[in-house]
């Protein structure tokens, strides 16, 4: 009797040690991912936001210059850039998910927010020759939309209430078209 449970202990030792082995070497048909956990299928991307604008970028859309980009909130897709004479956020990348397929969708999904089908077009437009699937431009928060597939690319302004649409705009075609 105490042979059978010596014996099934062993076997049941060396199944464990079989599976950790076969599993640190990410057995399973797939590329092995080098010990990380897969990401997650909400998350986005995680393109170097810091490294789409420069500072000179900054500086020629809207004439200041600019601090060093600090990213975000532990990788979560946000890089900011402030003024150089410290008075603010002057460029706020953000990369989100977001399935919207055209501006024609957002006011679907959420015209009844703005108390009928359609927003007001003074702070919510689409706006053309933005790489990507398209865009749209939010006046309250100094900000473009950029959408491409299933991600969205937020670029904004916050602290610079005297920020043009078009500098904005600017912007965001700089920075889409260095999204990987």
């Amino acid at each position: 009797m105490k042979f059978l449970i010596l014996q099934t202990s062993v076997y049941i030792l060396a199944l464990a040690a079989i599976v950790t082995l076969f599993s640190s070497f990410g057995c399973g048909g797939g590329e092995s991912t080098g010990g990380a956990e897969p990401a997650a299928q909400s998350a986005p991307p995680r393109a170097d936001l810091c490294a789409l604008l420069t500072s000179a970028d900054i500086e020629a859309a809207l004439g200041t210059a600019t601090g060093e980009p600090a990213p975000g909130d532990a990788g979560k897709g946000q890089c900011t850039w402030g003024a150089a004479d410290g008075s603010g956020a002057l460029v706020v990348l953000t990369l989100q998910r977001a399935g919207l397929d055209s501006f024609d969708e957002f006011v679907a999904d959420f015209g009844e927010e703005f108390g009928g089908e359609d927003p007001p077009r003074e702070e919510y437009h689409p706006v053309e020759g933005i790489p990507g699937d398209w865009a749209m431009y939010v006046a309250e928060e100094h900000m473009v939309r950029a959408f491409r597939g299933d991600d969205v690319l937020e670029v904004s302004s916050p602290s610079a209430p005297s920020v043009e649409e078009a500098q904005i705009i600017d912007l965001a075609t700089r920075a889409m078209a260095n999204l990987p």
